[in-house]
């Protein structure tokens, strides 16, 4: 009898939604061949302001982070 994994990815980038680099097309690829080979696997990334969540069915599950960039003192 084979176990069933439950996988979380967490990236910054991932095919078709951000790309810059060779990660991207990893993290695009790798959960599809989990999945068929029966694991349950999610990626979670940043929601970038250029994703379109409706043209992929995007269903977000943390409400808005902020996240504090340089020197800033104020959010």
């Amino acid at each position: 009898m084979e176990s069933t994994l439950k996988i979380v990815m967490i990236a910054s980038e991932c095919v078709p939604f951000a790309k810059t680099g060779g990660l991207a097309d990893v993290v695009g690829a790798l959960p599809k061949a989990l999945h068929s080979s029966g694991h349950d696997v999610r990626v979670i990334l940043p929601l970038y302001a250029s994703i379109d969540p409706g043209a992929f069915n995007i269903r977000p599950f943390l409400t808005p982070l902020g996240v504090r960039m340089g020197d800033a003192e104020e959010w």
